[in-house]
């Protein structure tokens, strides 16, 4: 089978682990099976600071560049970035990616929302779900019709923060937002990503789930990466094949891939 992990973090981003170095990803793919590994490590933009008070652009990228060439015919590593609300400074985040032409890939995601403040630090005591996942829906929908992107990323993000404090939201409320969101995406043959990473917390669950991954195919969405959101090197690769498993139910037939910002398509093998 072919796999590939598209969502990983190394220790360039301000919350992947010390040890998760650039070659410790990689091996621990090869290590896995995996034959692409996209690393994407976060340019999350703020309203008043510059594109690279978050990434140290100077020395990653050139370090990506040489481990494509030093893993060449071992694995595949896809140059990528995590690009968080660029509405937020749009001049910084048009700014990145023009800097940045060495990039294979760009997950587009919203992690702040008001006043630079990451979901993660909401207190769901204080913040109505309903009200917070609402006006989540609008600021992806914004990003995925006015901004630069391959695919939207973790759809579902304040889900999970509301699961680890005990909170849960009716997501049928929200289809007909989430049913606009996928078709501009489609209209600008975009994609979003499946991400793994809720295995491994309190919602148990991708994002987003499978009854709203069925929803994207059903719209018409072909075009999905699976990523597991690793931010060490224990977590790379993990879920990846139940992560195919759950896309050949919703309908997928094909994942895709990227190299310099255009996608391939490779066939999912159905071994249930």
């Amino acid at each position: 089978m072919y796999f590939t992990d598209y969502h990983t973090h190394t220790c360039f981003s301000f919350d992947g682990a010390p040890h998760a170095t650039i070659d410790a990803m990689c091996r621990a793919a090869i290590d896995r099976g995996i034959s692409e590994l996209a690393i994407t490590d976060h340019m999350d933009i703020f309203h008043l600071q510059k594109y690279s008070y978050i990434l140290d652009c100077g020395h990653l990228y050139p370090d990506l560049l040489d481990a494509k060439d030093r893993y060449a015919g071992k694995l595949k590593v896809v140059i990528g970035a995590e690009l968080g609300q660029p509405m937020s400074n749009p001049r910084e985040g048009r700014r990145f990616l023009s800097d940045h032409p060495e990039l294979d890939f760009v997950i587009g995601s919203v992690h702040q929302m008001d006043n630079d403040l990451d979901v993660y630090y909401y207190n769901f005591h204080k913040h109505d779900p309903v009200q917070v996942y609402d006006q989540y829906l609008d600021l992806l929908t914004t990003y995925a019709s006015e901004y630069d992107y391959d695919v939207i990323g973790h759809i579902t993000y304040p889900l999970r923060y509301m699961a680890e404090a005990g909170f849960a939201v009716n997501i049928e409320q929200f289809l007909e937002k989430i049913e606009n969101l996928y078709r501009v995406i489609i209209r600008r043959d975009r994609g979003i990503e499946l991400n793994l990473s809720g295995f491994r917390q309190s919602m148990q669950t991708t994002m987003p789930t499978p009854r709203l991954l069925k929803l994207y195919h059903d719209c018409g969405g072909r075009i999905l990466t699976l990523g597991s959101d690793a931010h060490r090197p224990e977590d790379v690769g993990a879920f990846l094949r139940a992560g195919q498993d759950i896309a050949y139910e919703c309908g997928f037939r094909e994942l895709t891939t990227f190299e310099k910002r255009i996608p391939s398509f490779h066939r999912i093998m159905d071994l249930r």
